[in-house]
């Protein structure tokens, strides 16, 4: 038999008491661990026991809290596990999985990862729903029934039923004909909205957020929830439960000004954009996550399976982490249809990198080496920059670069794999771009990509450096990242109830909430929201939680008419 998955949960003393219950569920669901009152003997060192159990772990428990942030021991531990997870040797162990027992900000060195947030974890609701995110996501285990609650029936019959006047009956009979009348719209609508089968409950640890007990479900007099993300706030979406990064509506500023003295005519006139409120994945599709959607009977493989320096890349357990590659538009398209997303515009992918400050880079200030993967002094083209080393000659992890994170929070959207988008390319297309949510020309004969990589130099990494392919272009050089809009519909199975919910996003960022599918469509109707037929509904099975080789790279000419 194999041993149990190994866990180190590193925590302050202010937190023990929850570190304690954590450790107590963990072992009760067959994994095996550390916890430092537990774990180190009378008379052991205790740092060579605490080093030696870092190294033993397979997966690492951070417990943030502002007391966690303020001690050097977490601090110390922190640093090792990091470390240990960067060595070349070990394969990426320990997978680090931070944990908020408490409100407060994730540390930068630990930001790029997906949290598992406990709130107020003493309530045991709201615990055991976060418990589940951890031993579903983070280890594979089945998870932990929840603990039940105990409420009295909204739909309590009286002990005794007064008798119905007999002019009653027939009334009563019309009515029932009405209701199966609505039912079957009910229905009908729900064809037409194409809503997919059933999936589980959105990775968040937030409390659920359920409406007021209601007599009959009813699609009217529906109540209003605070449901606003804020910029950079994360959540992840099944079935790729890859963590998406949010991004606020507002104006920005496209493209390059005459003071870029490396930008091309095609990035230019700078123009102002607005654009609705959007999620983006926080890292590039990995080979791990496409080949899910392959074995899904979605996808197909990459063209190739191997990498410029590696000759076995896709498929391979070491390279799971990095971005997929040899993936044409068509591909990038079907993965993001099946994870229920899209590929970004143009214009949210220059939004999600450049912010509404114009920079140049994702980062503030000038070209920084150390914050990206390019062709540096480990690439092997003549316009390679010796003045830095990465590390990689080819592709290098998801998220590797935390310092290059872009204004809300995502990663590497400057070098590693340029990332297609949705666009059709058209050079001067800036000339004319609609204000409002553009989404490129109507056609074309190529698609375009965006970010640079590993394989390109330091100005083809900038914010509103624009690339072009055709769609059957596939290389060592090119990925994707996908996205969606803000405005989408989430329906749920009130437990306490067992009647269907459904919940809009609102343009101001509230939440319109009501009980079934007709609702729904009347309440989009006299809202004049559209609501997509792909993936317009997010089913879920629990109460809902409030909370993307080329020519020559010395000639940009060259570069640009492939």
């Amino acid at each position: 038999m194999p041993n149990p998955t190994r866990f180190f949960i590193t925590h302050s003393w202010n937190d023990i008491t929850f570190a304690k219950k954590l450790c107590d569920d963990l072992h009760a669901s067959g994994l095996d661990g550390f916890l430092d009152e537990r774990s180190i003997r009378p008379g052991e060192s205790i740092p060579s026991r605490i080093e030696r159990g870092l190294e033993d772990c397979d997966v690492y428990i951070p417990i943030l809290s502002p007391a966690a942030l303020a001690s050097p021991w977490c601090d110390w531990e922190i640093d090792i596990a990091i470390t240990l997870s960067r060595d070349a040797t070990r394969n990426e162990r320990p997978r680090i999985m931070p944990v908020i027992a408490e409100k407060c900000r994730v540390p930068s060195r630990l930001r790029h990862l997906l949290y598992v947030d406990f709130g107020n974890w003493r309530d045991e609701q709201i615990y055991h729903h976060a418990l589940n995110v951890v031993l579903v996501n983070g280890f594979g285990v089945r998870a932990k029934p929840m603990p039940p609650v105990y409420a009295p029936s909204p739909y309590s019959v009286p002990a005794q039923t007064p008798s119905l006047p007999n002019w009653l009956v027939p009334v009563g009979v019309v009515g029932v004909g009405v209701m199966l009348l609505c039912i079957l719209i009910a229905l009908g609508v729900n064809s037409f909205l194409n809503s997919p089968t059933p999936t589980p409950t959105q990775v968040s640890a937030r409390a659920p957020t359920v409406p007021a007990p209601s007599p009959l479900p009813q699609p009217t007099a529906t109540p209003r929830v605070t449901a606003t993300p804020r910029d950079g706030d994360t959540r992840a979406f099944l079935p790729d439960n890859a963590p998406m990064m949010f991004v606020s509506a507002g104006d920005f500023k496209m493209g390059s000004d005459d003071a870029d003295k490396d930008a091309a005519s095609d990035e230019k006139p700078q123009h102002t954009v607005y654009l609705d409120a959007f999620w983006m994945d926080k890292f590039e599709v990995t080979n791990a996550l496409y080949k899910k959607c392959v074995d899904a009977g979605k996808c197909s493989r990459p063209s190739d399976t191997k990498s410029y320096t590696r000759s076995s890349y896709f498929g391979n357990a070491q390279f799971d982490n990095y971005p997929v590659i040899y993936v044409n538009w068509d591909q990038a398209k079907t993965y993001c249809e099946w994870a229920g997303k899209r590929l970004p515009t143009e214009a949210e992918w220059e939004k999600a990198a450049r912010g509404t400050d114009g920079r140049i880079y994702p980062w503030v200030g000038a070209f920084d080496g150390t914050r990206l993967n390019f062709c540096d002094k480990n690439c092997e083209f003549s316009w390679k920059d010796n003045n830095y080393d990465d590390g990689y000659a080819d592709t290098s992890p998801v998220g590797n670069y935390s310092r290059g994170a872009g204004p809300y929070g995502i990663m590497d959207l400057a070098g590693n794999v340029w990332e297609w988008v949705a666009d059709w390319y058209d050079e001067k297309y800036y000339a004319t771009s609609p204000r409002n949510n553009p989404t490129g020309p109507s056609s074309g004969s190529s698609r375009g990509l965006r970010g640079g990589s590993w394989y390109n130099g330091q100005q083809d990494t900038r914010t509103a450096y624009r690339l072009r392919y055709g769609i059957t272009y596939s290389g060592y050089d090119a990925g994707f990242r996908c996205a969606r809009g803000h405005y989408l519909a989430f329906a749920s199975v009130d437990g306490r109830r067992s009647v269907l919910l459904w919940r809009v996003m609102n343009r101001d960022g509230t939440a319109s909430v009501g009980y079934n599918v007709l609702g729904l469509w009347i309440w989009a109707k006299l809202s004049n929201i559209s609501i997509p037929k792909s993936h317009p509904l997010e089913i879920c099975t629990s109460h809902f939680t409030a909370r993307g080789g080329m020519a020559n790279a010395n000639s940009r000419r060259s570069r640009r008419s492939n």
